[in-house]
């Protein structure tokens, strides 16, 4: 399996796969035409992202990105004939008129790869499911997930996590200093700092904390929807869950940034399994992969930081993820904001509701269904999903609200 650096990708809202990985495709492709007299540059997208790229700005970042030529976009709305339904093509017009054309998935949490080869970064893990790392851990003699990433992974990956997770806090911040109205012909307008002031009021100690976590929840989610810098949990749509839950315990019960960060990581990793076994892309399995997978990390992390044992992380995990099983990915016209912000807010409520059946709740009965296994029902369920639920606003709330 991948390193969780992977995972973990600072770059600009509102979507990992429809900004952050085309913004990347672009900059790999021009590596490609490095020294040659390029007259112009021509960008085909297909599927998912045509039908939502103008909604996800799609185009507006790959024409940042070639900013030194001539750029045109082309949308083809089509969902035939495709390997991947986030592909993009890029064509660069010489000025003798020959072409070089490259054709590339946008794969989800602003991975990519080009269409035919595969990806050649290393693979860090001897295991991709939790019953591995529970069998390398037994052979380990240990209980310590985030040793096996601290063996496993780069010296530098506590600095890498911390990193990142310090650049979730700082847009968190950001974004609940701000108000006015979103990007975007929805006119939706940022709330997360009136949440906030509505939290501190609170006198009931489960309200407030149901009021915290989603104003933190909306202020990632909110920065996303206006292209503000985002770090991919596991991805752009579903952002908001992860940084929410470790705000809250960083702004309001004072946990160290070092447990906070060892914390992230082992919930980064219990992610990875998803995306190394099913996906983290709306376009692919709806938002069940998204926005389940953010509930899963932040349930992970949050069940590691108080100290539970490895079945418990395993538990709050597969609640997080079973509960959000058959999720739609809908976005109204297009935009990462309906019903994306609002979802996040949700998804982070229920990732601490599921650390806390994790904490009081599994020592009842020994579950039935494993984490691995909901990983299975979930790709299961998303490839049987219709492709008008999955990223491209053709169904769902989508449909209803145009």
């Amino acid at each position: 399996m991948k390193s969780i650096k992977e995972l973990l990708i600072k770059g600009p809202g509102p979507s990992s796969s429809h900004t952050i990985g085309p913004y990347r495709i672009s900059k790999a492709f021009l590596e490609e035409v490095k020294g040659e007299e390029i007259q112009k540059i021509n960008v085909y997208l297909y599927g998912s992202l045509a039908l939502t790229g103008k909604g996800h700005y799609t185009d507006e970042i790959i024409k940042k990105a070639f900013s030194s030529y001539p750029t045109e976009v082309h949308f083809n709305l089509t969902l035939e004939n495709l390997n991947h339904p986030n592909t993009m093509e890029c064509e660069a017009v010489l000025k003798n008129n020959k072409t070089i054309k490259k054709r590339y998935n946008s794969i989800g949490g602003g991975a990519f790869k080009e269409e035919g080869k595969e990806n050649v970064s290393k693979d860090v893990y001897p295991f991709s499911t939790f019953d591995g790392l529970k069998e390398y851990l037994a052979r380990k003699n240990s209980q310590d997930i985030y040793s096996v990433i601290e063996s496993l992974e780069d010296e530098d990956i506590l600095s890498y996590g911390q990193d990142m997770l310090l650049a979730s806090f700082k847009t968190i911040a950001s974004s609940l200093e701000k108000e006015g109205e979103l990007k975007g012909r929805l006119k939706l307008k940022r709330v997360a700092k009136q949440i906030l002031s509505e939290a501190k009021e609170e006198k009931d100690d489960t309200n407030k904390r149901l009021l915290f976590l989603t104003a933190y929840a909306y202020a990632t989610a909110e920065a996303n929807a206006d292209n503000e810098i985002i770090v991919t949990a596991p991805t752009c749509g579903a952002a908001g869950v992860v940084p929410s839950i470790l705000y809250y315990e960083y702004k309001n019960h004072h946990h160290s940034l070092l447990e906070l960060t060892k914390a992230y990581l082992v919930g980064a990793l219990i992610c990875n399994f998803i995306k190394e076994n099913a996906a983290v892309a709306g376009a692919l399995l709806g938002c069940q992969s998204e926005i389940g997978s953010a509930s899963c990390f932040a349930a992970a992390s949050l069940a590691y930081l108080y100290k539970l044992n490895l079945y418990q992380i395993e538990y709050a995990s597969e609640v997080a993820m079973e509960h959000f099983l058959g999720l739609t990915c809908d976005p109204v016209d297009g935009y990462v904001q309906i019903p994306c912000i609002e979802r996040n807010g949700i998804a982070s409520i229920h990732a601490y509701s599921s650390y806390l059946y994790a904490k009081n709740i599994s020592p009842f009965r020994k579950n039935k269904v494993s984490f691995d296994n909901v990983i299975l029902a979930m790709k299961e369920t998303g490839n049987e999903l219709s492709s008008n639920l999955k990223e491209t606003s053709l169904g769902g709330l989508a449909k209803i609200i145009c």
